[in-house]
């Protein structure tokens, strides 16, 4: 039996036509208007005006005009938009059964409401559009306004003259700062030509010409003005174009400065950056900036150039004070300039208390040997700071004679490693440059500068060599070494290894780490270890607490190591190695002496201090009777004070019999051990 349609189906069919019918509408609306919806949005908000319509054909058709009037709200506006709504909502109105008069009235209300709507909408836009129009051009008004007030208050306050200037060139106006500038009460009536010295002003008249042509926007020059007096006088001149409405040049406007004290200024600076403030000497950057002219320049004679180092001039600044030292150096300063007055050259202070002289050498030009004597007379000369007669020496390093196309730089390091190979012989001493000498320093530098990275790598480990009895008999002990195996170098020895990393300040936490490694190998044997410790070693502070955490770390007992210190760092009564050589003997630690030399201060040392061995330098001759006799009494003191006499190094067989006969204990050397090994002699 066939189920007869309910009310609620009717209503559920209903709800469906107009969901259809609405996303109908939104489909045929979208393209016609902007409307700031989504498609889901405007589908909704149509549903609704369907549903105003519906209620309109059942009752009052004019309240079909809140549907028309919610069309202008959503932007759905325009012919093509009306038209397609209309044709949309007139099937709407016959599906909900009115008649042609009621689906009429319904129309003509929606679009009657649809239209005032639209005027109204229009309206306001051109209000809006009225007034913003009103706006903007009262905000242009008062922006010109406020350009013409700050225009005229920088006119009238500005320190830099401005002046607006016709295109024949006549000074239509200027502000009183041109006129402080140009030294003149009144410049109007003036032109360019009155004001512009005539050397420059074919120059300033081609610069405004481009200007109104449009080739340039901006000109810049520095010409020459003519003040009151008709002097002459040069300033920064800028000008511009300003144009009219038609975008046609109107007139220039020039802004003149006075830079004549900035000028000055800059030139003052300049001389600063290149002269030092206390001498008044050219600084190492203006040596340096002369020294590659020259180098790039064909001197006949050559240039010779000649580095200063004052020796002892600490003395001075810590004994007398700053004062009397700054007047030294300003001395000096006076003195090498005298040394030099007759030749072409430039004498420089570099840093502290160094100086440096460039000399452009000619045909009587005095020789190195002869130069240097002149400057060690006028140094010598005291010169008295109240009741103080001061005199200085300097170490002078030279390079008589410098190769065209050398970096400036690099002779300058020349110059220093040449100054510093001169110190080492003792002060007011002079040395010339040394090729030789200079790649063997630089090489031996440049390992000293990649020695840390060598030991992070791995590439420096500790070796251990015997210490033997002459007689062949016995190890006294077993040293430890630093070995260092170089890719490029080859294998570097100890003795090299502490030298490199005693200069760089690498030797404590290389020692403390080489002095932890053979402890750490002496542990599974009963001989001494000994270690032998640098000036620096010897003088750290911490030295007896590494110490003592390198015996509690490797459980090696203080009896079985021999600490051995630099002989003349226990004869200093500076220095820390005192208070630690006393408190690492009461540790029950062996002392050793090395570079023994055989005074009576260092045997008296050796009694007084309990030293256990001294280490004599080996020599490569037999030594003939006196020496033999001098060598055997000291041997024989050594023994009576205590020491046994350990000799570093024999070389062969011969040397090993005839320190033997001398008394000498024990020796090291290539005689024992062809080369240190990296374990522990012995072990297997």
């Amino acid at each position: 039996m066939d189920r007869v349609p309910s009310q609620d189906d009717a209503g559920s069919s209903r709800s469906r036509r107009r969901d259809e019918l609405a996303h109908d509408w939104a489909v045929q609306v979208s393209g016609t208007a902007c409307i700031p919806f989504s498609a889901a949005k405007l589908t909704e908000e149509l549903r609704e005006l369907l549903n105003v319509v519906a209620e309109a054909v059942a009752g009052d058709p004019a309240t079909a005009g809140k549907a028309g009037r919610r069309l202008v709200e959503m932007h759905c506006v325009g012919a093509e938009s009306l038209i397609r709504s209309v044709a949309v909502l007139a099937r709407f109105v016959a599906a909900e059964g009115a008649d042609a008069e009621r689906a009429a009235l319904v129309i003509g209300a929606l679009s009657a409401a649809y239209t005032g709507a639209i005027q109204a909408f229009v309206l306001e836009q051109q209000q809006s559009v009225s007034q913003a129009l009103f706006l903007a051009n009262r905000a242009v008004q008062l922006d010109l306004q406020a350009s013409e007030e700050r225009f005229e208050d920088v006119f009238a306050h500005s320190s830099t003259g401005i002046a607006m200037v016709s295109l024949d060139g006549e000074l239509e106006r200027a502000n009183e700062a041109l006129c402080t500038i140009l030294r003149r009460d009144d410049v109007a009536g003036m032109t360019l030509g009155d004001l512009i010295a005539p050397a420059d002003l074919p120059l300033i008249e081609d610069a405004l010409a481009s200007l109104c042509h449009g080739r340039l926007r901006r000109v810049e020059e520095r010409p020459r003005l003519i003040d009151r007096d008709g002097e002459h006088f040069r300033v920064l001149l800028a000008a511009t174009v300003q144009k009219d409405a038609d975008d046609k040049p109107l007139r220039h406007v020039v802004l003149i400065e006075d830079d004549s004290q900035l000028t000055l200024l800059g030139g003052r600076l300049q001389y600063q950056s290149l002269h030092d403030a206390l001498t008044g000497l050219p600084n190492r950057q203006y040596l340096t900036t002369r020294l590659e002219s020259l180098l790039h320049s064909d001197v006949e004679h050559g240039v010779t150039l000649y580095h200063l180092d004052l020796d002892a001039f600490a003395v001075i600044t810590d004994g007398l004070g700053r004062e009397v030292g700054d007047g030294v150096l300003r001395l000096v300063a006076e003195r090498l300039s005298s040394v030099f007055s007759r030749e072409k050259a430039m004498v420089a202070r570099l840093e502290g208390d160094e100086f440096a002289v460039l000399v452009e050498n000619g045909p009587d030009t005095p020789d190195v040997g002869t130069t240097i004597r002149a400057i060690e007379h006028e140094l010598a000369e005291p010169v008295y700071f109240g009741d103080h007669g001061v005199a200085v020496s300097a170490t002078i390093g030279v390079l008589p004679r410098l190769h065209p196309g050398d970096h400036p730089a690099e002779v300058l390091r020349t110059s220093d490693m040449t100054l510093r190979r001169a110190k080492r012989t003792g002060r007011r001493q002079w040395g010339l440059h040394d090729a030789t000498q200079d790649k063997r320093e630089r090489e031996d530098l440049a390992l000293a500068a990649v020695m840390p990275g060598a030991w992070e790598s791995g590439d420096i480990e500790v070796v251990f060599a015997p210490v033997m009895r002459l007689d062949g008999s016995a190890r006294v002990c077993v040293e430890a070494e630093l070995s260092w195996r170089h890719r490029d170098a080859g294998l570097i020895p100890h003795g090299k290894c502490v030298s490199m990393a005693e200069n760089t300040g690498l030797m404590l936490p290389l020692g403390e780490w080489m002095l932890h490694r053979a402890a750490e190998a002496a542990t599974g044997h009963d001989e001494l270890l000994a270690v032998c410790l640098t000036a620096s070693l010897a003088n750290s502070p911490d030295l007896v607490r590494d110490v003592r955490r390198v015996l509690a770390d490797t459980g090696l007992r203080a009896e079985r190591l021999l600490l051995g210190f630099p002989m003349h760092v226990l004869a200093s009564e500076d220095g820390e190695a005192a208070d630690n050589l006393q408190l690492i003997s009461e540790m029950g630690i062996h002392i050793g002496a090395r570079d023994f030399s055989g005074s009576t201060a260092e045997i008296e040392l050796v009694r007084s201090l309990g030293v256990r061995a001294v280490r004599v330098q080996g020599r490569s001759r037999e030594p003939d009777e006196l020496v033999s006799h001098v060598l055997s009494d000291l041997i024989g003191f050594v023994h009576e004070a205590g020491g046994l006499v350990v000799v570093d190094a024999i070389e062969d067989a011969e040397q090993r019999d005839w320190w033997k006969e001398l008394g000498a204990d024990a020796g090291v050397g290539p005689v024992f051990c062809e080369r240190p090994a990296t374990r522990w002699p012995g072990a297997g």
